[in-house]
């Protein structure tokens, strides 16, 4: 029993972590060729094994547009979503940001739990 606790708390935590990340993880999968949006959603599948749904992923696409973080184009009915300069900026940031503040935070606990 203790096994399916530990393992539903692990999945749990993931699923919460890649939420925390997930303007980083879509912005740095941007960066290359454009992508179709249930691509995303299935690379980040295949990758982390948690499967999101499009209400979670639109609504930050939508929010990466109007930031200008992201482009738009329509090829064939479908939406294709490819990272700026400006994003690559930003996602650059975003990483050194995140890494810098996780350091802090496990160093922290790391302190306390000692």
């Amino acid at each position: 029993m203790s096994l399916t606790i530990s393992s539903h708390f692990e999945d749990q935590c993931l699923r919460d972590l890649l939420k925390s990340f997930l303007d980083l993880i879509v912005l740095a999968m941007l960066n290359g060729n454009p992508v179709h949006g249930y691509m995303i959603i299935a690379n980040l599948h295949r990758t982390f094994g948690v499967l999101f749904s499009p209400g979670t992923l639109y609504p930050l696409l939508y929010q990466l547009e109007a930031e200008k973080l992201i482009q738009v184009k329509e090829v064939k009915r479908k939406k294709l979503y490819a990272l700026t300069p400006l994003g690559l900026k930003k996602v650059n940031q975003i990483n050194m940001t995140y890494k810098k503040n996780s350091e802090k935070i496990f160093s922290f606990v790391d302190r306390n739990l000692h």
